[in-house]
């Protein structure tokens, strides 16, 4: 990742992540994405990620964990880009199950947040997530279970899945041509393979992107404590 220049602003763990990741055409995501972004590919291949999560302890620096969004469960739908040199994630949808988290995020950094009723459960190593879009419409949902199998162990520099998951920065739009960089620093990830994986969305139709088919991988983590820099006006 890159040096990261300023003082952390905030923190927050990102808790018990399934990733899936899919194959989509590049042409069917260029024109979702800013002209001033180049679509990051690995091997000529472009991808979508389906992100279910939680968040835990998001707070400021110097300030206890915030009132409203202190935990939620989220749900994410991302892209991968380049601006120069620098790798980062494009989100077409960020849902939440937090309306303060969804107002804080929409006000400050424009990024797509939507509020949705959310529920996640565990039982006998079955990972179960269950989410319905609310507002804005389009209504979307995502219902998926999954296990996990095999020790967790970080992505290796050059496969798939260091090129989807170590990412450490994001893009969205702000006004005109601009666009604002956040840029995160975790530890890597520690992955572990998700099996038995079944989930219905329709995520993919919400946010305009081509059906999603089947993950060409799909990977669990326990997860990571994340520290948040200034965003800036690129």
């Amino acid at each position: 990742m890159p040096p990261l220049d300023g003082t952390v602003i905030g923190f927050q763990r990102w808790d018990r992540l399934l990733f899936l990741h899919f194959e989509v055409p590049a042409e069917a995501l260029r024109a979702l994405v800013p002209p001033r972004l180049e679509l990051d590919t690995y091997e000529g291949r472009a991808f979508v990620s389906v992100t279910p999560f939680t968040v835990v302890g998001a707070r400021l620096r110097g300030a206890p964990p915030i009132p409203g969004i202190a935990r939620f469960d989220e749900l994410n739908v991302r892209t991968y880009v380049r601006n120069g040199e620098e790798g980062a994630v494009w989100f077409f949808s960020l849902d939440a199950a937090s309306l303060a988290a969804v107002a804080i995020a929409r006000a400050t950094l424009r990024l797509p947040y939507c509020y949705a009723g959310m529920h996640r459960s565990e039982d006998r190593g079955l990972f179960r997530y269950d989410s319905v879009r609310v507002l804005p419409a389009p209504q979307a949902t995502f219902s998926g279970s999954w296990s996990v199998t095999g020790a967790a162990a970080p992505a290796g520099p050059g496969t798939l899945a260091h090129f989807l998951c170590e990412r450490y920065a994001l893009f969205s739009r702000a006004f005109g041509s601009k666009l604002f960089r956040v840029r995160v620093r975790h530890p890597p990830w520690q992955l572990q393979p998700a099996e038995d994986v079944r989930f219905a969305e329709t995520l993919a139709q919400a946010d305009g992107l081509p059906p999603l088919g089947a993950p060409v991988l799909a990977q669990y983590s326990e997860g990571v404590d994340v520290e948040f820099f200034p965003p800036a006006l690129v």
